[in-house]
């Protein structure tokens, strides 16, 4: 069977109790689902340490879809893209970082 290249987006969004979380959450769900026909929400759990080097439990929602772009040939759209998401989260959150997006090549078997 041959691998069709994708490209993956995923925004890590923290599951804290501020409102502006699950707009966030949900907005993007739907522009996701918009542009690229839909998308998946996985909640997860992790940890991380603090500037103090306390170990802290970490809850995020990790928001994932695959475009049908290929990572060579159209780097400087996923880019803009990319950068464009990240520019709305900053406005909203206040310049706060704590979304992380990331945008990488995954094959799919067809």
């Amino acid at each position: 069977m041959p691998l069709s290249e994708k490209v993956r987006i995923e925004i890590f969004i923290p599951d804290l109790p501020d409102p502006i979380y699950d707009r966030i959450l949900g907005e993007f769900s739907d522009e996701l689902s918009y542009a690229f026909g839909g998308c998946t929400i996985t909640p997860s759990s992790g940890k991380f340490r603090s500037a103090s080097g306390v170990i802290l439990p970490d809850k995020i929602n990790i928001l994932f879809t695959d475009t049908p772009f290929e990572w060579e040939k159209d780097r400087d759209v996923l880019t803009q893209y990319a950068e464009e998401l990240l520019n709305i989260i900053q406005r909203a959150l206040e310049g706060e970082e704590a979304i992380l997006i990331s945008v990488y090549s995954v094959h799919h078997v067809e």
